[in-house]
C-alpha cells in the first residue's frame, strides 16, 4: 500500500493475510483493486498492509461480505496518514 502512496483506488476483493516473522505474527489482509498500479516496472492490482486501523475496519465481517460475496466495491478510496486524538499517526482509508 505505501507504494501507491494517496492515489484513489476501488477495493474489489479482501482477505486475510498474516505477516509472520520468526514466532511474532502481524494481522494483515491482502486487498485486490479493480485499478493496476505500476511500481518498479511491474503491474500489480493486489497490495498487502498491516497498517492496523486498515485491518481492523475489514474485520467488519458484513463489509467483507458486501465486497467479497455481494460484489459491492468499496471506493474509491485512498490511504492517508491521520492523527488520532492522543496526536500519534496512523493510516486509514477514506473517500477519495
Amino acid at each position: 500500500m505505501a507504494k501507491i502512496g494517496d492515489q484513489s483506488f476501488t477495493i474489489t476483493f479482501v482477505e486475510d493475510s498474516d505477516y509472520t516473522q520468526g514466532e511474532i505474527v502481524t494481522k494483515g489482509v491482502k486487498i485486490t483493486t479493480k485499478e493496476m498500479f505500476e511500481i518498479d516496472g511491474n503491474h500489480f492490482n493486489k497490495f498487502h498492509t498491516t497498517r492496523v486501523a486498515i485491518v481492523n475496519r475489514f474485520k467488519n465481517e458484513k463489509l467483507r461480505e458486501d465486497i467479497n460475496i455481494k460484489q459491492i466495491p468499496l471506493g474509491p478510496v485512498k490511504c492517508i496518514s491521520e492523527k488520532s486524538a492522543s496526536g500519534k499517526s496512523f493510516f486509514n482509508l477514506v473517500d477519495a
